[in-house]
């Protein structure tokens, strides 16, 4: 999941943390390859890593999960591991793109949320085949002054008196949170019956949209130049116009919010590398995951990440509910869509749909 990102205070002082744990040494000169999103080998916690293993890290960026699996079935690359999105990754699983984690060689699994200890979209077969990373709620946000207290359905998107005032993910996203909000249990595998219900939602709710975003900055500015007074919105934008001073509510909406999440994926044959149990080791670690944190300004898995923030990123982190277990339970965690191309064709119908 690629975002825009974000550098704090705490980056600086956690950059000087000594590695606290064991990594499997390797021979000089070995290399973990990454096909990963942007963040995700940075050198503030990727040179920390490369002092204290021997291994280097040589990274390969892509732009979406369709362009890594493509990448990887394509066998262009030299690649030791993947981060794809957790819709993504049983499509890897079950093409027999990866392998099964020795569980036993990477003991900060146990300092992991309960959600990502072994989440569904990592099982098959009773083995885990991933290593839960970053991961992020998509917010309902919303200029304090406009609302009267903090609705609690994501119906408030849809009041008439918001015309023109509100923003959207440009997303498949979008599909699902109306599916939510008509009160479909699986959002991502609507019939089509429920997608025509989800079409005539979302033409509801057209006259309210003022514009469809497709990167946080793109939100971020029509919420700075009051273009807009809210909508859907990442992390990023939220902690970004707190930080200007502005008073934007996180809405947690009864219907539920969605979330994606990335995990480390080894690819089929990768695991003889000695560098890949180092690198997944140290990137499960709290104290390499509060490193990319402030990289990236994302969840991270391991619950114990809080105790190597600065004061100030600990009391962001907690606002944002990052930091509690029973929020994470209530989130729609993404997954694989098998009618994909219809939702899409939707979603492009609704950009293009008249007011």
């Amino acid at each position: 999941m690629q975002a825009p990102i974000l550098r704090n205070s705490c980056a600086a002082a956690l950059a000087a943390l000594a590695v606290l744990f064991a990594l499997p040494l390797a021979k000089a000169a070995e290399t973990v390859n990454l096909l990963t999103w942007e963040g995700y080998a940075d050198d503030s916690f990727a040179k920390p890593y490369e002092q204290q293993s021997g291994c280097k890290v040589s990274a390969t960026y892509v732009g979406s999960n369709d362009e890594m699996l493509a990448k990887l079935a394509g066998g262009k690359a030299s690649v030791d591991l993947v981060s794809p999105s957790n819709d993504t990754t049983m499509r890897a699983i079950d093409a027999g793109m990866v392998e099964p984690i020795d569980t036993a060689k990477l003991p900060n699994l146990n300092q992991f949320f309960p959600e990502f200890q072994s989440p569904e979209w990592l099982t098959k077969d009773g083995k885990l085949y991933g290593v839960p990373y970053g991961w992020g709620i998509i917010r309902i946000i919303f200029d304090a002054d406009a609302l009267d207290g903090a609705p609690d359905s994501l119906a408030v998107l849809w009041n008439p008196k918001y015309k023109g005032k509100i923003a959207v993910w440009d997303d498949i996203e979008l599909i699902y949170m109306a599916a939510r909000l008509l009160g479909f249990k699986d959002s991502f595998n609507l019939t089509d019956e429920q997608l025509n219900a989800v079409r005539g939602k979302l033409k509801e709710l057209k006259p309210n949209i003022r514009r469809f975003w497709t990167t946080a900055s793109e939100m971020d500015d029509l919420m700075s130049k009051n273009e807009v007074i809210g909508g859907m919105a990442w992390e990023a934008t939220l902690v970004g116009l707190r930080k200007q001073g502005r008073k934007v509510l996180d809405l947690k909406p009864e219907e539920g919010r969605g979330g994606w999440s990335d995990s480390w994926l080894i690819v089929k044959g990768a695991s003889g590398n000695p560098c890949v149990y180092s690198w997944l080791n140290w990137v499960s670690s709290a104290e390499s995951q509060a490193l990319a944190h402030a990289v990236t300004g994302y969840g991270y898995s391991n619950a114990r990440l809080v105790d190597y923030l600065d004061a100030d990123t600990k009391k962001v982190y907690h606002e944002l509910g990052m930091d509690d277990p029973e929020n994470l339970k209530k989130v729609d965690w993404w997954k694989p869509v098998k009618q994909r191309d219809k939702y899409l064709a939707l979603l492009r119908e609704i950009n293009a749909a008249e007011q």
